[in-house]
């Protein structure tokens, strides 16, 4: 993949078909120490011990649909090529963490891409899931919660096409030039 936020887009993916309801999100990029750090936490049906180091595969997959699972492989290999670091922590029936850590200056890092898009993306498509997300650049920190914007709303859609064009300009201003 050619930027971040689409590894972010299909991990999030992945998470939502694992049955999660709530999903954390959360990235740091400290420019003094030189790292980028992610972490995607959920609720979903989680994964069996003997499965997560499969998950590094490109031949494994649970899906019924195709017999391959780049995913994880790929974000795997774009971390061990920048000498990163990639944690996978799950327990059946409780959910799924994962938390990825890398230089920043890697010449093979891709760049972000557009966070904010991708972020409204994974909101507008999941509007029954409830989505924490957490981003912090050298101390300053931008935390957004759907939950607390469902309350706000009321028996407005969060998809609906106002609050869309809301949050498209919110996350713009506020993740703009992360």
């Amino acid at each position: 993949m050619k930027e971040l936020s689409l590894h972010l887009l299909d991990l999030v993916q992945n998470s939502v078909e694992a049955g999660a309801k709530d999903i954390y999100i959360e990235m740091k990029k400290d420019l003094i120490n030189k790292k980028l750090m992610l972490r995607i936490k959920d609720n979903g049906k989680g994964i069996p011990p003997e499965m997560l180091e499969e998950l590094k595969n490109p031949f494994f997959t649970t899906r019924k649909t195709r017999k391959v699972g780049l995913g994880i492989p790929l974000f795997w290999e774009l971390i061990r090529n920048c000498d990163g670091s990639l944690e996978i922590k799950s327990e059946v029936g409780k959910g799924t963490e994962i938390i990825a850590e890398v230089p920043y200056h890697c010449i093979d890092l891709p760049p972000l891409g557009d966070l904010p898009g991708t972020i409204l993306s994974i909101i507008a498509t999941n509007p029954d899931l409830n989505f924490s997300f957490r981003f912090e650049k050298n101390g300053d920190v931008f935390d957004f919660s759907t939950i607390e914007l469902k309350k706000e709303l009321g028996e407005v859609p969060i998809n609906s096409l106002e609050v869309i064009s809301f949050l498209k300009k919110y996350l713009y201003e506020h993740l703009g030039g992360w």
